[in-house]
């Protein structure tokens, strides 16, 4: 016994301990995120089978063991083909944990608001003439694959031509408009956002409304709604549509959702630089 309790103590070290922290920070993450979606039963199906491969063995169930063996040979690929869309959800929300969003800094505020209030400015007027629109406006999840489905701009942020692009029949007002405040520039427009599979979501709620929420239920993105049919402005953030919102509101609700350098500078950080070159977005 008591070179048993030695050999155990021989083997516990600080990295060790720090080790099974870690790996219990990541089981119970792990936990978390399946919770409530579809890779949970497939979890509890690869429980299922975890006790019975030592139970077939056991028994000498030599054929079923051998086929539960061969499960856990390709349970791997499997999982990863059907549930591509939430690894990549599980490692967006990674890549935007405080620790790394401290590296990337936000623009000063008078360059914001001016760009809010241009902003603000073209959603009134779509919202008086009863004009559809979809103003995305990025955040830390990288957009580029939803940038590529619709035409590239470039441009400054421009009321004017907001107001344009939305405007009926032009090739591009049906599409959502993809907004970036940190780099001060329309992304793209016309572009083609997912819809959300929110089954509680009302009847009357249309394709864009859908399309909003939709969006930030797959990124941290704030989205702009603007009813064609009422007029109404809503907006979607982290999953919630926010509907029937007086302008002033919104105008608040995007500017709490930015934050700027301590002294004021437009400063994107080196690695937001560094990545602005190599995806061409800045």
């Amino acid at each position: 016994m008591e070179e048993f309790l030695l050999y155990i103590q021989s083997r516990i070290t600080v990295a060790s301990i720090i080790e099974i922290v870690i790996i219990s920070i990541i089981v119970y993450r792990l936990l978390m995120w399946i919770r409530g979606t579809q890779a949970e039963q497939v979890f509890k199906g690869l429980i299922v089978l975890l006790f019975l491969a030592p139970i077939s063995e056991w028994l000498g169930f030599t054929t079923l063991n051998l086929i539960i063996t061969s499960a856990f040979t390709w349970a791997f690929i499997f999982i990863v083909v059907v549930f591509q869309p939430e690894f990549r959800s599980a490692l967006e929300q990674l890549g935007n944990y405080r620790i790394f969003k401290e590296m990337m800094k936000k623009p000063s505020m008078d360059f914001l608001e001016d760009d809010v209030d241009k902003i603000i400015k073209a959603v009134g007027k779509l919202a008086c003439e009863r004009t559809g629109a979809l103003i995305v406006l990025e955040k830390d999840t990288g957009l580029n694959n939803i940038v590529q489905t619709g035409t590239e701009l470039d441009s400054d942020i421009s009321s004017e031509l907001l107001e344009n692009i939305f405007t009926p029949n032009r090739p591009l007002h049906d599409g959502a408009v993809i907004i970036k405040l940190w780099s001060r520039q329309i992304r793209a427009a016309g572009c083609l956002l997912p819809l959300s599979d929110n089954r509680d979501l009302s009847s009357e709620l249309g394709t864009r409304h859908r399309a909003g929420l939709g969006m930030t239920e797959k990124s941290d993105a704030l989205v702009i709604i603007v009813s064609e049919e009422t007029g109404q402005v809503s907006y979607a953030s982290k999953g919630t549509l926010y509907q029937d919102i007086m302008i002033e509101v919104l105008k608040q609700i995007i500017m709490e959702n930015y934050t700027v350098n301590e002294d004021g500078n437009i400063d994107n950080g080196w690695i937001d630089k560094l990545w602005g070159r190599l995806d061409g977005s800045k």
